[in-house]
């Protein structure tokens, strides 16, 4: 159960981020804004991953503030080369992208 509740924080973590930046851009009407929301949220997940940023507010178990997993991350940086890091931290954002696409068309389709 606890997998299944993790995946659905996942989730929903994307889709709030995927929801607010296609409805904001829906009411702009410019796509250059959802385009730049969603950069910016790759961006904020990828200082994550790579531990330049410690998201202590954050609900996901993988963005835990410990030290052991902040050292973990900046292990992985030097350790692994660039077109593993990108494998590992697409496999990694899976469930978070997939729910920001999802819940972006929402947005979109809901901003009227």
């Amino acid at each position: 159960m606890e997998i299944v509740n993790e995946a659905t924080k996942e989730v929903l973590f994307g889709g709030l981020a995927g929801f607010a930046a296609g409805y904001l851009s829906k009411k702009v009407g410019n796509q250059l804004v959802g385009l730049a929301l969603g950069g910016g949220f790759v961006a904020f997940r990828a200082a994550v991953y790579d531990g330049e940023y410690l998201a202590t507010w954050s609900p996901l178990a993988k963005d835990d503030p410990s030290f052991g997993h902040h050292m973990k991350r900046k292990a992985r940086r030097e350790a692994f080369t660039l077109s593993k890091r990108v494998e590992d931290f697409t496999q990694e954002n899976l469930l978070v992208f997939g729910g920001f696409t999802g819940f972006y068309l929402l947005g979109q389709s809901a901003g009227l």
